[in-house]
């Protein structure tokens, strides 16, 4: 079943009693806060697929994470009281499985460690309380070692490749049921009823969804999940078409230029000059040339008539 999306939850954060010198527009999901009234809690982790550093928000406990999206655009500007905010970013949150998170260091340990050690980065402190969310199920992408108390992990990319799997194909049948264009082409089909043409085939559905996936994963794992999911490769799909029969404008074109290319030397010889290039042939003058020849061979020249009797 698709996710049920709470309604989001407008937050002014201000950090003076300058709202227009440090603030910033920040859409939450309810559930965030924590039971004190604190705001949430927004830490900067590794991001699973650029390994650079990215916002996250903890939840109540740690038990959930969300990341932080950021919407820039050029000339936009926020009125807030008596204020106008130059900046006009908006914050979003979303929730991001923490699997995610944490695939990138397990599949760095290579070995079976407690889920700690696993979590350790010197350059990223908070993420060692990733271990606290509550849908962290390592098992789905791992296998466990030991008692409970011990939590120690090993990777399984047969595993994570089944998780994989059905991660892309819940994403695909949401973007079916949503009637979202994931052809060719879709920049146009963005105004087209959907009942009347087709979003896309299954293919194309789990091409798209297997690109949103991706978003998350590092560009080997991405290969690899292409390559389980049976998808065509894009080096192929090009080579399919530099082999596709050309259109007839541009096949004539082609054949044009190969009749002048013929007429020139082969081989890379050079004309030779030295010898006298044969005259060319005057054509035969046409039926109205030889009219006009004939009308004018018994008149005279216009000079004559100005001369001295």
């Amino acid at each position: 079943m698709p996710r049920v999306k709470a309604s989001p939850k407008k937050c002014v954060k201000t950090a003076n009693s300058h709202p227009g010198a440090n603030t910033w527009v920040f859409l939450m999901k309810d559930g965030m806060e924590n039971t004190d009234g604190k705001q949430p809690d927004m830490v900067k982790l590794r991001h699973p697929s650029s390994n650079q550093p990215a916002m996250f928000v903890f939840g109540p406990g740690d038990t959930t994470i969300q990341e932080v999206i950021t919407f820039d655009e050029n000339k936009r500007s926020w009125f807030i009281d008596e204020h106008v905010k130059s900046d006009g970013k908006m914050h979003l949150s979303t929730p991001i499985d923490p699997i995610f998170l944490v695939l990138p260091y397990l599949r760095k340990s290579q070995q079976v460690m407690p889920l700690d050690q696993i979590l350790r980065d010197e350059d990223y402190p908070e993420t060692s309380r990733l271990a606290r969310c509550h849908n962290l199920k390592l098992t789905l992408v791992a296998d466990r070692k030991g008692d409970e108390s011990l939590l120690a992990y090993k990777f399984n990319e047969e595993k994570t490749m089944e998780w994989l799997q059905k991660k892309v194909d819940r994403v695909a049948e949401i973007l079916k049921q949503k009637g979202i264009h994931v052809s060719q082409g879709a920049v146009s089909a963005n105004f087209v009823k959907s009942s009347k043409h087709e979003s896309g085939t299954v293919a194309e559905y789990l091409k798209y969804a297997h690109g949103i996936v991706s978003e998350y994963l590092a560009e080997d794992l991405s290969k690899k999940l292409a390559q389980h999911l049976n998808l065509p490769d894009d080096v192929e799909q090009k080579k399919r078409k530099l082999a596709s029969p050309k259109d007839p404008v541009e096949e004539k074109r082609h054949k044009k230029d190969t009749q002048e290319s013929e007429s020139l030397p082969r081989n890379g010889a050079a004309l030779d000059l030295t010898k006298p290039e044969k005259p060319l042939k005057t054509p035969p003058p046409s039926k109205k040339e030889l009219a006009r020849q004939k009308a004018a061979a018994g008149s005279k020249s216009i000079t004559s008539f100005f001369k001295k009797k």
